[in-house]
């Protein structure tokens, strides 16, 4: 018995819209599926704006209106960073959307995406040469130890905690807590923990000089 071949059309995966660019002021985004506008989060943005990090705003074109669903804390970052809502952006357009569609795709549109780990984020921001990342990366190296995604002996994978501690209070405390976690331990994988990071560093912090690094036992 021979096996059916199923003929497939591409276009059945190509979603049917066309890109266009619109002023910010020509955009509507106040549909009641739409979050509130996190003010912070914009300016917070605009103040570390990069534009090759910005993507296509996802439009449905209602009777004439160009109702955003996707993008739109997009459209208020380029706004606030250009100064004018005159300012166009590049739309991805669907026509005749219903409304209960729109809503339908702007809950669900996360829904299987994969979130990036602390650690991937970190591994991306060695390979871009970034200096926070190679200046921690290089401190926990120094120790013989590796920042890892995995807990095993000599491995860090506290990743998110060890950039915490370095921006909360600097590259000297993140140095110290390293150095008596490991003096402590000696690199057994759960010294490395984020409480156990998190807790060292607020002792290092607390204490300062105060503290001693070695206890005197005669």
């Amino acid at each position: 018995m021979s096996e059916e071949v199923r003929e497939i059309n591409i276009n059945d995966f190509v979603p049917q819209v066309h890109y266009e660019l619109i002023p910010i002021k020509n955009l509507v985004s106040n549909q009641d599926y739409q979050r509130n506008l996190s003010i912070k989060h914009v300016e917070k943005a605009a103040a570390n704006f990069d534009l090759c990090q910005i993507n296509p705003v996802k439009v449905s074109r209602r009777d004439g209106v160009n109702y955003v669903f996707n993008g739109q804390h997009t459209i208020e970052i380029i706004a606030l960073v250009s100064g004018s809502r005159e300012t166009p952006v590049w739309c991805m357009i669907y026509d005749d959307l219903e409304y209960e569609r729109e809503a339908d795709i702007f809950a669900n549109q996360m829904k299987y995406t994969k979130a990036f780990s602390p650690y991937e984020i970190f591994m991306a921001n060695i390979e871009a040469v970034n200096d926070k990342q190679l200046i921690i990366n290089s401190l926990v190296e120094s120790y013989d130890l590796v920042v890892s995604s995995k807990t095993s002996p000599g491995c860090v994978c506290a990743v998110a905690t060890l950039e915490s501690i370095f921006d909360k209070y600097g590259f000297h405390t993140l140095d110290r807590t390293l150095r008596l976690l490991i003096g402590a331990w000696e690199g057994a994988p759960k010294s490395f923990s984020a409480n156990m990071l998190n807790r060292t560093a607020r002792l290092i912090h607390c204490f300062g000089d105060d503290l001693k690094d070695k206890k005197n036992l005669e």
